[in-house]
């Protein structure tokens, strides 16, 4: 029985993953702004089908033109016409010529999808069997107004830069066009990249460093502390590159990305974390320019404090090494990767610390256990962003919500918001959207959404709904379920039902409250007391969501008593243990997503 629940192999007979190692040479023109490479594939067919084409992701060419599904998105959203006829803010992949195992291939883009293509194999891939694709490609980099891939001068942010495989899983094949802010799906294997460029350019990558005399060339940069006592006067220009070129090498197993970034400016700071689990010392790195430089100062110590708590509540950090870079793109907040993350501009600390943590956890969520944010993007990201909160309140507890968002004490003592903590944002922007029936359930496909903004709002209840059911089972028992889940699908594909087996078997009972009615519908939840008599309370169930209930007994501010009841509908006299209290409350720490307090 723990066998078939706990093994990934075990649970179904046709669960499979395929496996992709890449070999990559890539080399950076920066005075064109363009890329030349060659890259090798071995693709390893675990499943068991016998395949006669594969499809693989240009992703680049989402900036090629007005009509890929990334401008449709950036017109809906942003209102930009004719985005792309811009030179500037055009990017591409061309110059693709696949071979496999040496042979000429035919292959297509897609129709209307240009960053989406299908190659028909010579010969068929029967189950077992191992092929190598090899193809030539150079990308032109767009500028970095639009989206995640691109340059700010001479400031380079290469991600989802090569072609890459589509996974092929026991659903089929998953290709997918670009799309911002939407999340990727990708088959795990080992990186081996080389980076050709300017020998006076600063570079953080997936993946460990095998060049020793860069290393040495970092540590010396981290080492040298006199940036600090000038960088608020210093400039931001871009120093001449060096006509001198160097070719970096960094390799990385059991990952499914590989991404990387590149500027003169970068000052490196350089730290060590212990994991709380093994005891295995990790190195951290932290590269950013004298832009907002006051606040990126204080950074390596919240890289070392965010990978400590996520190694102890999830499991350890699987990798050497950990770079957070800043980003000078103008895109968003960040994004996390194996190994690495990217931060955008940020107000001040708290906002710095929070990015640095909820990117750091996005990432741990997509490499281990890797559900595919297209597939189900409210589990890696609602989870990420749940423990998030959670890292910040152990962190900041007395941080009220006035000190991040108003600034003003003032202003927060007349709208008597004053004493709501911080954490409570992502209720407040959840109600925005149901008291307004704009909801959608969360357990849907990116592609099912009105809107990528109506899909990160939902990341707002998925956070709360995680922090609802950790509540309700504990943090011992929530934790543990998180952990094996965590282990049984490290490096690997799961799904929502996955972590539903892991809940409900440390929890002993069913939570179908939470898999089918809250993240696969838009009940809501909405309990309201009606009388106190002879210690017995009545409560009416005045929406659609039974799901469990707490409530407390308080004494000003400090409670006396908590007890929590499984859910019902319609009304229920529930037992009141006697003791010293004024006050009964539905729900007072606000762990409930309900829809009215009062």
């Amino acid at each position: 029985m723990m066998i078939v629940l706990f093994s990934p192999k075990g649970s179904s007979q046709d669960n499979f993953q395929q496996e992709a190692n890449y070999t990559i040479h890539v080399t950076l023109d920066d005075r064109r702004h363009k890329l030349s490479a060659f890259q090798r594939v071995e693709y390893i067919n675990n499943s068991f089908d016998t395949l006669r084409f594969l499809y693989f992701h240009l992703w680049p060419n989402a900036w090629s033109a007005n009509n890929t599904e990334l401008a449709r998105q950036l017109l809906r959203s942003q209102g930009r016409q004719r985005l792309f006829e811009d030179p500037q803010l055009r990017g591409y992949i061309d110059s693709l010529d696949f071979r496999v195992d040496g042979r000429h291939v035919q292959w297509n883009r897609k129709p209307d999808l240009p960053d989406i293509c299908r190659i028909n194999l010579n010969e068929p891939v029967a189950p077992g069997d191992t092929i190598c694709i090899t193809t030539p490609f150079r990308i032109k980099i767009p500028d970095g107004r639009t989206s995640q891939l691109g340059h700010i001068g001479e400031s380079y942010q290469m991600v989802h830069w090569y072609p890459k495989p589509a996974v092929y899983d026991k659903s089929g094949w998953h290709p997918m066009p670009w799309l911002d802010g939407a999340g990727t799906y990708s088959e795990f294997g080992s990186f081996d990249v080389s980076i050709t460029l300017p020998d006076n350019y600063i570079v953080g990558a997936t993946g460990n460093l095998q060049n020793e005399d860069e290393i040495r060339w970092l540590n010396r940069l981290a080492a040298d502390t006199a940036w600090k006592t000038t960088y608020l006067y210093a400039g931001t220009r871009f120093p001449i590159s060096s006509e001198k070129m160097k070719t970096l090498r960094y390799k990385e197993d059991l990952a499914n990305d590989f991404a990387w970034f590149a500027d003169k400016r970068f000052n490196v700071m350089k730290g060590q974390v212990e994991l709380p689990g093994s005891g295995r010392e990790v190195t951290t790195w932290v590269m950013f320019t004298n832009l907002q430089a006051r606040l990126w100062i204080q950074t390596p110590e919240y890289v070392n404090s965010a990978i400590w708590f996520l190694s102890d509540r999830i499991g350890d950090y699987p990798y050497e090494s950990y770079t957070a870079v800043q980003s000078v793109l103008g895109t968003g907040t960040g994004a996390g990767y194996p190994g690495i993350s990217v931060i955008g501009f940020e107000d001040d600390a708290w906002s710095l610390n929070e990015s640095i943590a909820y990117n750091m956890a996005r990432s741990r969520f997509h490499i281990a256990p890797g559900p595919g944010e297209r597939q189900s993007p409210f589990l890696d990201e609602g989870i990420a962003r749940a423990y998030t909160a959670r890292y910040m309140e152990e962190r900041y507890p007395e941080r009220k919500l006035w000190e991040v968002y108003l600034n003003n004490r003032g202003l927060a003592e007349f709208l008597n918001i004053d004493d709501i903590p911080a954490q409570r944002i992502d209720e407040i922007l959840w109600l925005v959207k149901a008291r307004r029936n704009l909801e959608q359930p969360l357990d849907m496909a990116v592609s099912d959404y009105n809107r990528v903004h109506d899909l990160h709002v939902n990341y707002y209840k998925a956070a709360m709904g995680f922090d609802y059911m950790r509540a309700c089972l504990g943090d011992s028992l929530f934790d543990s379920a998180i952990q094996s889940w965590y282990s049984n699908f490290k490096f690997g594909h799961s799904r929502s039902g996955d972590l539903r087996n892991f809940f409900e078997t440390h929890a002993g009972r069913d939570l179908s409250w939470f898999f089918n009615d809250f993240t696969g519908t838009t009940k809501r939840l909405d309990y309201k007391v009606l009388r106190l008599r002879d210690q017995q309370l009545l409560v009416e169930n005045n929406a659609e969501l039974a799901s469990p209930l707490v409530i407390a007994g308080m004494t000003g501010d400090s409670i006396t008593f908590k007890k929590w009841v499984e859910g019902f509908h319609g009304q229920k006299w529930i037992d009141i243990p006697p003791g010293n209290y004024s006050v009964i409350k539905i729900d007072p720490g606000h762990v409930m997503p309900e829809l009215y307090r009062l």
